[in-house]
């Protein structure tokens, strides 16, 4: 588990994870948003949310999730089914339910079209873009309207001003009835949800500075919970618990973000070593790692690997404790193992291609490009991904697909410069007509949108 340091990692199509591979990212710092990428959790949740879709009429497929690296409640929908999720509420929550309830509320405004308006500008957005336009309206502490968020930002060179996530009351309750309606369909309980509501009422009384931030977006109401309560109160399923695979899956995802959040001495004394649950070992190998207690983490993740063989993510925690520790050859084996496992999942190729080039070698340099080809081929909006290609093209000296996947890069990140300098050299070396030709004409063409730097 790669503690949310360059890209991401993923658990097969069932849950993946990053925060134990060199493939977990995070943008933080110099201003950027705190949106982080671990393919274990992303799966957990499009794990939760695929009956309540279903349910809704909706293609689980097309979920995207995105994690923001808070530790307050929230969670919203921007621009088709994109889901944004604090990491504070995957961890507040002592069952799946609660997040099943919030995922269910969010698929009510997805289906209600609540965002109808900026449908297309979020949705062509990057989901850094979303995350700096959310953060920079809850820093400049929307509290005027209760009835909505109205939030002013820059979205790049083409929004300059917008509104955005403005949720009214009437929005509010009929997203509240859609999940409900879906929470019944599919059998699932509403008392998360009505927990996570009472939650949020008592913040309510708080000066809005300090509410969680999904106040400001979702408007809360006595009739809104009063609502949940009485379903909760009429309905056969209010009494059904969580799956035992769900609680596992809940388990493994609050361990994992919990030893990465946390201090590792916080971590140690919350979760003690002959605690053999799921969540404290998980826990316990981030903060060892962290403390450079390389085998004490290796040792455990070997005993999981021995309880799951076949588990892809825990091939790439280990992987991932054995590359931060600068033993780069021994993890390939355990990327390599993920990958396998995974049927090629492209975060966990990432992670592979990252440790292959930190070797320096052509014959590593090749098989890391063929790896990244295929992640570019699916996760094409990842800077990173583009970064190693073209670092992998470059040691082999094929100085033309470098350029290319430079240029990819730099369009990702809206910097002009690079896209021009290095458009110009891609087209300069590659064979006119070839794809990565082709493509990088593209890009020309979209750099003469891009506006200049203001």
């Amino acid at each position: 588990m790669k503690p949310i340091r360059l890209i991401a990692s993923s658990f097969v199509a069932v849950a993946l994870a990053l925060f134990a591979a060199p493939a977990a990212s995070i943008a933080q710092g110099s201003g950027k948003p705190p949106l982080i990428r671990d393919a274990e959790i992303e799966n957990t949740i499009r794990i939760y949310a695929g009956p309540v879709l279903e349910a809704a009429k909706l293609d689980p497929r097309a979920l995207s999730v995105h994690l923001v690296l808070d530790d307050r409640l929230n969670a919203f929908v921007a621009g088709g089914e994109r889901i944004f999720i604090n990491t504070g509420l995957l961890r507040n929550a002592e069952d799946a339910n609660g997040i099943i309830g919030v995922l269910a509320h969010e698929t009510g405004h997805i289906e209600g079209g609540h965002l109808s308006k900026l449908q297309e500008n979020m949705r062509n957005a990057s989901a850094q873009s979303v995350i700096a336009l959310v953060l920079g309206a809850v820093a400049a502490g929307v509290s005027g309207n209760p009835e909505a968020l109205i939030a002013g930002a820059t979205m790049g060179q083409s929004i300059a001003t917008g509104s955005f996530l403005h949720y009214n009351r009437a929005m509010e309750s009929q997203a509240d009835q859609a999940a409900l309606r879906y929470l019944e369909k599919t059998g699932q309980s509403a008392r998360g949800l009505m927990d996570i509501l009472g939650k949020l009422q008592n913040q309510e009384l708080l000066d809005a500075g300090r509410r969680d931030p999904y106040l400001r977006t979702h408007p809360l109401s006595q009739e809104r919970l009063a609502t949940v309560r009485t379903h909760v109160d009429k309905s056969i399923y209010s009494n059904v618990e969580s799956t035992n695979l769900l609680d596992y899956l809940q388990r493994r995802m609050r361990g994992k973000l919990n030893g990465y959040i946390d201090p590792p001495g916080q971590t140690l004394a919350r979760y003690k070593a002959d605690d053999t649950g799921i969540e404290a070992r998980y826990a316990r190998v981030h903060a060892l790692e962290k403390l450079n207690r390389t085998d004490e983490a290796v040792a455990i993740m070997d005993i999981l690997i021995a309880e799951k063989p076949n588990d892809p993510f825990f091939q790439e925690t280990k992987g991932y404790v054995l590359w931060k520790a600068g033993r780069i050859r021994e993890s390939l084996g355990s990327y390599r193992r993920s990958v396998e496992l995974s049927k090629g999942l492209p975060l966990l190729r990432l992670n592979l291609a990252q440790a292959l080039l930190e070797l320096e070698d052509p014959n590593a340099a090749r098989e890391a490009v063929e790896q990244l080809v295929l992640t570019t081929q699916i996760e094409k909006q990842m800077p990173r991904a583009w970064r190693l290609l073209a670092t992998g093209y470059g040691r082999m000296d094929d100085f033309g697909p470098a350029a290319y996947a430079l240029a990819e890069e730099a369009l990702l990140r809206r910097d002009r410069e690079g896209v021009k300098r290095n458009v110009d050299k891609a087209l300069d070396l590659l064979p006119p007509g070839s794809p990565m030709h082709s493509r990088a004409m593209d890009i020309q063409f979209l750099m003469a949108g891009m506006g200049r730097p203001g």
